[in-house]
């Protein structure tokens, strides 16, 4: 029950994230001249695809846990599927974000 609710809570947000990107940590803080660096339209919709990944994946992986019989792992099958889903978020982002220049 848990995962499901954490699960649903990671998808519903992800799709706000695409909706709304001033619910991205830092945004509304940025200087204008660094939110005209950023493609808002690839870095939420990629968000959103990773959120919901999250969302699925650990879901999926509490039944797949339960159906082998690891009921000791099965509780956190949504912290294991942030876990490894989270590392592809941030190579994904490190390739969206433009690096900084540096001074001549």
């Amino acid at each position: 029950m848990f995962a499901w609710v954490i699960g649903i809570f990671l998808i519903v947000l992800g799709f706000a994230v695409k909706i709304r990107p001033s619910l991205i940590a830092g945004y509304k803080q940025l200087p204008e001249s660094k939110k005209q660096r950023i493609n808002m339209k690839k870095l939420t919709s990629m968000l959103r695809n990773m959120l919901v990944l999250m969302g699925f994946s650990g879901i999926a992986l509490h039944y797949i846990f339960g159906w082998l019989g690891w009921m000791n792992i099965q509780p956190f099958a949504t912290s294991i599927a942030i876990f490894f889903v989270t590392p592809l978020l941030v190579i994904r982002l490190n390739e969206m974000i433009p690096p900084k220049r540096p001074r001549e």
